[in-house]
Order: C-alpha cells, then structure tokens, then sequence
C-alpha cells in the first residue's frame, strides 16, 4: 500500500493540536465553508460572478494533549494573527481528539487542521487528500527525525536480523519510533508477516515473537535507561536519543559513554506537525491561511507567538508528498494502521 492523495515527539512540555474551523465547530461548521456574497459585489478571489471562494469567518479549535495547562492557554494573539493578515474574522474554540478533527476535514465543515505528523496527518493525506500548508521546523530548519534502531557496542548486533530473539526495549505500547515504525520495518524487510485480517494488536504480538523479553515503556529515557543497564541489547527512539539523554554533563549515573552506543538502523524520518488543508478547502482559502502562517517567520510579533502560543520555532512550506511520503510508504504495512490513529485521543 502506497501513501498518497486519495488513497511520538517527547520531551514538549506543552503541546496542542489546532484546528482551522469554518463557520463554528459541530452543528455550527454546517453550511459555512463557500457561503455566497448576497451583496452581489465582486468576490474576494475577483470572481466575476460577484460568488467569493472565502469563508466568511475562520474559527481556530484548540485541543489539550499534554499539561493541564493548556486547558488555559491564551490563544486570542494567533487569532487576532491570522484575522489581521487574511482579513477573515477569527475566532479560538477546542475539538475533542485528532479524529474530530479529521471528520470535519473530509466533510468539508473544516478549513484546516494542525495534526501529529506521526500518524493523523498521514491519514488525511492518504485517505481524503488533505494538502499541507506549513510545517513545523526546528532550530536547525529540519522538519523531521530520524526514527532508529541503536545498541552498546558490545552486544555484535549489526542488523535487525541480527536482534531475532534478543531482548528489546520500546518506549511504549504501539508508539510510533518505538514500536510501530521498527515493526514496519520488519515487515518490508519480510522478517516479519502479518494475515490479511489482521488489526493492529497483531502489531503488539509481533512483538512478542520477533524479540526475547520486550521491554514496553518509559518513553525515549526508559528505553536507553533499559538498553544502558543490560536489560535490553537493543532499543528503539530517536537516532539522537543517547547524545541527547547522556551526552551532556547533567547526564544520569546510568549512562554509558556515548560512544559506547551504536546505532543498528535508521528506519525512516518522522514528520513533524504539519498544518492541512482540507478536501474542500478552497483554492484562495488555502493561500490565504498558508501567507498567514509563514508569515509567523517574518516578524518579532510572528515569532513571539511561534514560540509562546504555537511553541515551535518556525513554520516551513512544504507538500504532502514531501513530508509525509517516506513515512507513509513504511508505516502502510502495518495493519489496521489507518483505524489506530484516527482512534487517538492522545
């Protein structure tokens, strides 16, 4: 299965998924994208027909996913933002969960949304088209991570055939560089087979079977904590996972020398969070949205609430198929995938 059209970042004290609403959120959302000018003047987009392809107002949900703080997050100043640069009337509102989000996607109530890179947003773009708007960047201007298998030095693991039956250590149950990616792999390498009706608990016992004594659990620190003090010979995060956890001088007693860490395999890039259009979203509305976001880049005022509001560091363009792509093409040999993220809730 092939990602397309049609067809687990830790260590963030403060994360929200937003989503860019048309006309209000449930029963309101209705009707609301492509009203028609009634003043019979020219549209926005220059339509001839006085019909303008722009909502009349962008509502922007918000959805808590890690503090409690969130809950009170000040959102009015990337509202004010985007109604200043688009001239739409904008307003904040909260959707429940990132499958909320999506349905309102594909049946047209929503304008956009800002969704996990790691799964979500794959599902709208391989399943209902959704086009990307921006991405998020970091200090460094990448816009992924490298998703990987790494070891100690001592353990002669080279290879992923090579860690059949040694213990592992994963950072939790059906994580995405923890255990769903890894196990992607497996199954595009044919080290690992699953049935035509299997879901996605096949994934979970796949597990079980490829590797000795799974270790499941304790995000990207309990992973390397676990690898590091020979509970595990092989383990599953980020490749920068040991420079950034025992690289530094506040590294923890249990720590190996860095160099005492290799890395097995790099699996793929992890997209950020990036921002999608929806099926139905207009034309004038995606360019309208897309300007105001990039245009966050551009100022202190833009910046400031980069870091303070969204906290990102930059927002990039980018298509679909660039940054979703490669991690799509991977993660479709998993089963029951598509089902699994839109049932997220976290």
């Amino acid at each position: 299965m092939q990602g397309g059209p049609g067809a687990d970042v830790v260590g963030v004290p403060r994360r929200m998924v937003l989503t860019l609403l048309g006309g209000g959120v449930a029963a309101g959302l209705a009707g609301c994208l492509g009203d028609d000018n009634e003043s019979g003047d020219q549209g926005r987009d220059g339509n001839p027909d006085g019909e303008s392809d722009i909502s009349d107002e962008f509502v922007i949900a918000a959805e808590p996913l890690d503090a409690p703080e969130d809950v009170e997050r000040e959102w009015e100043p990337l509202a004010e933002w985007i109604e200043e640069e688009t001239g739409v009337p904008t307003e904040i509102t909260r959707v429940s969960n990132p499958s909320a989000a999506i349905g309102a996607l594909a049946t047209g109530q929503a304008h956009a949304s800002y969704l996990s890179g790691g799964g979500p947003a794959w599902v709208g773009w391989n399943m209902y088209g959704f086009e990307t708007l921006a991405v998020e960047a970091d200090e460094e201007g990448l816009t992924y991570y490298v998703a990987a298998a790494y070891t100690r030095s001592d353990t002669g693991i080279e290879t992923m055939r090579d860690a059949k039956g040694v213990d592992s250590a994963h950072t939790g149950d059906l994580k995405g560089a923890g255990m769903l990616i890894p196990v992607a792999y497996l199954v595009q390498e044919k080290l690992v087979e699953f049935d035509e009706n299997d879901d996605v608990t096949a994934i979970r016992n796949a597990v079980d079977e490829y590797f000795g004594n799974p270790i499941v659990g304790g995000g990207y620190v309990g992973a390397l904590r676990a690898l590091s003090e020979g509970q595990a010979d092989i383990a599953f995060g980020r490749s920068t996972t040991p420079e950034d956890y025992c690289g530094g001088d506040d590294a923890e007693d249990w720590c190996l020398d860095v160099d005492e860490y290799e890395i097995v395999q790099e699996f793929t890039e992890v997209p950020s969070h990036p921002i999608l259009a929806g099926a139905e979203t207009t034309v004038g509305e995606r360019e309208l949205l897309e300007d105001a976001l990039l245009a966050l880049n551009d100022s202190t005022e833009g910046r400031e609430i980069l870091e303070e509001v969204i906290n990102v560091h930059a927002l990039e363009s980018a298509t679909s198929g660039e940054h979703l792509g490669p991690y799509g093409e991977l993660i479709a040999h998993l089963p029951g995938i598509e089902d699994h993220f839109v049932d997220l809730d976290d």
